[in-house]
């Protein structure tokens, strides 16, 4: 009886890690100016929730990317506010902010300030985060 308990609750195990597992997260690294590659992101951000309703996202900024989401920066800013209504994580580098001599006080409110892009990038992978090198 015990081994059956045994050989039951390994399964149960089993099952509960395969499950975890199963959770998809995305990374994206963005560090290019190019507005066509950041307006790729945006759009790459729709089509995969389109696929993966529940899908965890994360777009890294970091390099001239930042200027992205500058609080005055409005080229993408109603698409900022769209992914941040539908929970995606907008994450700054404080490392590249510094670099720009940008303050971060000037970064929109629907981002958060990171301290280091690189960092930030090898936790989510490390965590299991799918990453996605930002291109169009």
């Amino acid at each position: 009886m015990k081994y059956f308990l045994f050989l039951f609750c390994l399964q149960l195990a089993a099952f509960t890690s395969s499950a975890q597992v199963n959770k998809h997260r995305v990374v994206w690294d963005l560090s290019s100016a190019d507005t066509t590659v950041q307006g790729a992101v945006f759009r790459q951000i729709n089509n995969a929730r389109t696929e993966i309703p529940d899908l965890d996202i994360e777009v890294v900024f970091h390099g001239q990317a930042v200027f992205a989401v500058m609080k005055d920066s409005t080229q993408f800013a109603s698409r900022i506010k769209i992914a941040k209504e539908k929970g995606v994580t907008l994450a700054v580098c404080n490392n590249s902010l510094r670099r720009l001599k940008i303050d971060p006080s000037q970064v929109s409110p629907m981002a958060t300030v990171v301290p280091s892009a690189v960092a930030e990038l090898i936790k989510k992978q490390t965590d299991g985060w799918s990453y996605l090198k930002a291109s169009h």
